[in-house]
């Protein structure tokens, strides 16, 4: 923080402290030490991170805010896996918040091939349902939450509109 004219004072906010884990938790892994659990998570065989986005939600319980693996949990332990996709969802996150509105309707577009589903199909279910709403992670500022749903909210109108 420092002291502007008028007695104002500028204040530097890390916009992505709420998307850590828990303060009680030990802290997001470092994202050099992510990239190593990719292959072993399946997000590197996935095309982008909208997608990956959507897959980190699906392993975690939505009652508890823990995240379970089929493969990773029983290999490195339920704690340390995690840990591990808590902070793969929260890296991925951090890139689609600094990802363009044009990033978003490309992504989705490369998400709708991807799941071999009806376009016209997933563009009314996911503007009725907004289940990509659940998908943020779990700590996570309304603000951010806010931003992110807008971003899909945008690229699914732009969709729409283009029609093919």
């Amino acid at each position: 923080m420092r002291a502007l004219r008028g007695g104002i004072q500028e204040v530097s906010i890390d916009p992505f402290e709420a998307v850590r884990p828990n303060r009680m938790e030990i802290r997001s892994p470092r994202p050099d030490f992510l990239e190593s659990w990719d292959r072993l998570a399946g997000l590197d065989d996935l095309p982008n991170d909208l997608t990956r986005m959507l897959y980190l939600a699906s392993l975690r319980d939505c009652n508890s805010g823990r995240y379970l693996h089929p493969q990773l949990s029983p290999r490195i332990g339920m704690e340390e896996a995690h840990r591990v996709l808590c902070g793969c969802h929260d890296l991925v996150f951090r890139r689609l918040l600094a990802a363009p509105i044009s990033d978003y309707v490309l992504q989705l577009e490369e998400y709708i091939r991807f799941a071999r589903a009806e376009r016209g199909t997933v563009l009314r279910t996911w503007e009725s349902l907004e289940a990509y709403r659940a998908t943020v992670p779990v700590l996570t500022l309304q603000i951010y939450r806010d931003l992110f749903c807008l971003n899909v909210e945008m690229a699914l109108a732009i969709l729409n509109r283009s029609g093919f």
